[in-house]
């Protein structure tokens, strides 16, 4: 397979390697493995101090005091072009996010259930089927990019954004779909939340990254506030679900 992309400079010490302007789940996918392989066979000995990846684009920033950016372009370039990036596409992760679809957290439900011609139950039932690739992370500490959403669900943010959304509202954006780790300002359409917290600033290890799959599970409220103790009390795990039920 040839693969289109390119090399863009971001300021001194970092550069972009650009692949199609798309957004679908394979050249994703590609794009994470591409950034681990990187990590493994250059990684901080050879200059590297960070990957970034995002829907079609991988940030690299590097140290200009171990390598520049015409060595780190053949280096990469090398790598793309004999492919060996691909062996590095292993186990996938799904890891379960249980989520209230209540109209108490979810105002915009009836909003998008009219907008796809579905009843609530149907509108979960879509929304839950299948599990959703987080693409990337970004805007805010925690927020996964996830995608893509069923059409028929697929209503067009808001006009105007909401001044406060709260923390883990789950919303919907098209065809992407997220989850809000703290309260924040936002624009999306709010159809759920999970009582999980999914952001703590004293919690080192992030509960999922980029590249890792969300599936979402419909809970009830009264399961939501018992969720929500355990997991305050630090006695609640998520799922990582069987990639063999999905791929």
């Amino acid at each position: 397979m040839v693969y289109e992309y390119r090399f863009v400079p971001v300021g001194e010490q970092a550069l972009n390697v650009v692949f199609e302007a798309t957004i679908n789940a394979e050249e994703n996918r590609l794009i994470h493995s591409l950034a681990h392989t990187l990590l493994k066979s250059i990684g901080k000995d050879g200059g590297i101090t960070g990957i970034i990846p995002a829907y079609h684009t991988l940030t690299v920033n590097f140290d200009i005091f171990q390598t520049n950016y015409a060595e780190l372009t053949k280096q990469i370039t090398s790598i793309i072009e004999k492919h060996s990036f691909l062996e590095n596409e292993g186990k996938k992760h799904v890891i379960e996010i249980p989520v209230c679809y209540d109209e108490e957290f979810g105002p915009d439900l009836d909003a998008v259930s009219k907008y796809g011609k579905t009843t609530f139950d149907e509108l979960i039932r879509t929304h839950t089927e299948e599990p959703y690739l987080i693409y990337m992370m970004g805007f805010m500490p925690g927020f996964a990019y996830m995608g893509s959403v069923p059409s028929k669900i697929a209503m067009p943010r808001l006009r105007n954004p909401r001044a406060k959304v709260p923390a883990g509202s789950v919303a919907i954006a098209g065809k992407q779909t997220g989850m809000y780790p703290v309260e924040a300002p936002g624009g999306w359409r709010l159809i759920g939340r999970t009582p999980v917290k999914l952001y703590d600033y004293n919690h080192p290890e992030p509960r999922y990254f980029a590249g890792d799959y969300i599936r979402f599970k419909a809970i009830s409220k009264k399961d939501f506030y018992y969720i929500q103790k355990l997991d305050l009390d630090g006695e609640y795990q998520l799922n990582e679900l069987d990639q063999g039920e999905f791929f």
